[in-house]
């Protein structure tokens, strides 16, 4: 180990087990993550070594626990530490690398676009942040803050293909009236907090979320990144962090402009471009105007819903563009699922019918995108050889992250595969031939006699329906 607290190569917990320090995970402002030998643990080790500081340890380690995070994807505190450590084993997920290797590429070797492919590529990287998005707003639902997200205390699958996350160094949970001393990372620290003018709350939590989702995204940081600041005195960061410079893709203003990262085009849809605005603009001096974790959360998760796989160079991009960004290859034919709003009240109050009711004029453009279609709730992009699992977010709204339905766009029809029992009925357009939804189930896309619905319940409740179009592939 290279650290000097590496140095210290066993730990004896207050039970008097003894564990042997592995390699250093992460560190932060608070203090530096280990993993131990032999076993499916980490030790937290903190730098502060008076004893006011132990007792307050010992006292947050005891309101984590009571905590209601049982059903969170979080690394629970397991055992305080004998001293003369200070700090405590946690829970370890075997398989599982700090998310700052989805944004350090190693300095030579293969290409940087390679790279980010080799890491799970765009899509991936969505649905990673979305799901953290999803654990701190259940925390910040329970009147919870995590006061101190950053790179190094959110962990993400190893493995590209996967997209596990869990949340270590739960000790810094609170509850949001407590109070407590301001933590941070630095790079990762709200504005305010920095100044010292409020304590962490949800709105801090939520700026450094947004610090993290751009990084990991664009690979560059939003604040620091510009090159100015790369290349000036260490007071323009600090001056950066703390709101007074711009952000680096200000609007409105070049002077902190970055020629670092990704281009935000190729990785960011509509609806994330202009929550980094609010987050980094309006939202740096007040954090009212910041988005919440559960907006990132919608955002994310419907940006990685509307991305589609290259069958030139294997990428995943927005399906809203006309070729591939990262090699020019065009867009294939792609089929867009979306949907409206089955609402029985509206339905008896006109006199048009169904049609109304289940496709209220929404209109959608040559490529597939909303448009006009401010009726759409909700829509996702389905591309050949490239399934998709639909979850209760998609059909019901609601977010648990079950898996509802198997989509697989074949040839000029969709294949359905129930995954979670439920009713599921499909309608044509005029409201003929309705049937239950048998498993296996295909749609024609070009057979307009048969203009399939798929209902995520019976017709007598307010429910989502989903509808299929097929968008051509774009020409050369």
């Amino acid at each position: 180990m290279t650290s000097k607290a590496a140095q210290t190569k066993w730990v004896t917990t207050l039970d008097g087990s003894r564990y042997s320090l592995g390699n250093l995970l992460g560190q932060g402002g608070q203090g530096k993550v280990f993993t131990v030998r032999g076993h499916p643990y980490a030790v937290k080790l903190l730098h502060h070594r008076s004893d006011q500081a132990r007792q307050a340890l010992r006292e947050r380690l005891l309101m984590v626990g009571r905590l209601p995070l049982e059903d969170l994807a979080v690394a629970r505190p397991l055992k305080p530490l004998r001293p003369p450590h200070l700090g405590y084993v946690m829970e370890l997920f075997t398989g599982m690398v700090p998310l700052h290797t989805l944004i350090r590429p190693p300095k030579g070797g293969e290409s940087l676009i390679r790279w980010y492919f080799d890491g799970g590529g765009l899509r991936r990287r969505l649905r990673l942040l979305a799901k953290v998005a999803d654990i701190f707003s259940r925390l910040h639902g329970r009147g919870l803050v995590y006061t101190d997200p950053s790179l190094q205390n959110l962990f993400v699958s190893a493995d590209p293909t996967a997209h596990e996350v869990r949340l270590i160094d739960t000790d810094n949970v609170r509850v949001s009236a407590d109070g407590g001393p301001a933590l941070y990372t630095p790079g990762y620290g709200a504005p305010e907090v920095l100044s010292g003018a409020r304590l962490p709350n949800s709105l801090s939590d939520a700026h450094a979320f947004a610090v993290i989702a751009f990084e990991t995204l664009a690979l560059v940081h939003p604040l620091k990144g510009g090159d100015r600041i790369e290349n000036g005195a260490p007071e323009l960061e600090e001056q950066a962090l703390r709101g007074e410079r711009p952000w680096i893709d200000d609007p409105n203003d070049d002077w902190n402009r970055s020629s670092l990262g990704i281009p935000r085009p190729f990785v960011l849809s509509r609806h994330l471009a202009d929550a980094f605005e609010q987050a980094f603009g309006a939202g740096l001096k007040n954090p009212l105007a910041r988005p919440g974790v559960s907006r990132w959360a919608e955002h994310l998760h419907r940006a990685a819903d509307n991305t589609i796989i290259c069958s030139g160079c294997g990428g995943s991009y927005y399906a809203s563009h006309n070729t591939c960004p990262w090699c020019a290859e065009p867009r294939p034919t792609f089929v867009r699922a979306f949907c409206t709003l089955w609402d029985p009240e509206r339905l008896a109050s006109t006199d048009s019918g169904m049609t109304q009711a289940v496709d209220p004029g929404f209109v959608l453009d040559a490529t597939g995108s909303m448009g006009k279609a401010h009726q759409i709730i909700d829509s996702m992009a389905l591309g050949e050889r490239d399934p998709v699992i639909a979850t209760d977010r998609f059909t019901l709204g609601t977010n648990r992250g079950e898996p509802q339905l198997h989509l697989h766009f074949a040839g000029e029809s969709i294949q359905i595969e129930v995954l979670k029992p439920g009713t599921w009925i499909l309608r044509t357009k005029d409201g003929r031939g309705d049937h239950s939804l048998a498993t296996g189930e295909t749609i024609p896309l070009r057979d307009t006699r048969r203009d399939w619905r798929l209902h995520a319940n019976t017709p007598d409740y307010l429910h989502r329906v989903i509808q299929f179009r097929l968008i051509p592939g774009a020409s050369r």
